[in-house]
């Protein structure tokens, strides 16, 4: 066997730093509340979502249109789009719809929820009837759900659903103005550094015009 190195255990009397406490875990405490949080977190979201889900199920019940767990691929691009307006803090559309006053509006969502009515079937019929025969649903062994049934069911028609979901969203959403930093800065701030090339030039002084001198006639041939 060889000697073993006298600096391999150098750094073992130092006191433990940031990363050492990172690394060797959080206090049982710490990891308690925060699965109380967890728990608590996931409690919420379950319950928004169901009822989110139970108000659907009224909604299209009422109009007389197919509803069920299958539906909920068409939900995620919108669900998505809420998510990144939430993030950017303003409403992610095309500016022109920002314009709309509310009778523009419900006017352009009647027309668009009438769409809807008429283009829903043709996606809802073939999607349940593949939820069907592939037994989707609550078995023996759990949720059962076939993604690439009903992804593949009606493709075009999920398409023109999706559009019109998020386009009924983006005409009923409310115009957000953007919040403006708590502490502005102030008028007098430093100017941002802009390169010699491209910064304009400041204007020269226009200098008056010189009086008219004496007319000069050129000078005579020396060999005349």
């Amino acid at each position: 066997m060889g000697s073993r190195d006298p600096r391999w255990g150098a750094g073992r009397d130092r006191p433990p730093g940031w990363a050492d406490s990172f690394l060797t875990g959080r206090s049982r405490a710490d990891r308690e509340a925060d699965q109380d949080a967890m728990s608590r977190g996931m409690l919420v979201v379950g319950a928004f979502f169901g009822l989110v889900a139970l108000g659907l199920n009224a909604l299209f019940t009422v109009a007389g249109l197919r509803f069920g767990w299958w539906a909920v691929p068409v939900f995620v691009p919108v669900a998505g789009w809420l998510f990144a307006s939430a993030v950017c803090n303003r409403v992610l559309r095309p500016v022109e719809l920002d314009g709309l006053r509310w009778g523009q509006r419900l006017r352009v969502a009647g027309a668009l929820v009438v769409v809807m009515w008429l283009v829903w079937p043709l996606w809802a019929d073939p999607v349940a009837g593949a939820w069907r025969r592939a037994h989707g649903g609550l078995g023996p062994l759990g949720l059962r759900y076939p993604l690439g049934a009903i992804l593949g069911a009606s493709p075009l028609a999920m398409g023109m659903v999706v559009f019109l979901l998020l386009g009924l969203g983006m005409v009923l959403a409310p115009y957000i103005k953007g919040r403006e930093p708590k502490y502005p800065a102030p008028p007098g701030g430093p100017e941002p550094l802009r390169s010699p090339l491209l910064a304009p030039r400041p204007p020269r002084p226009s200098s008056p015009p010189r009086p008219p001198g004496p007319r000069r006639w050129p000078n005579p041939s020396r060999w005349s």
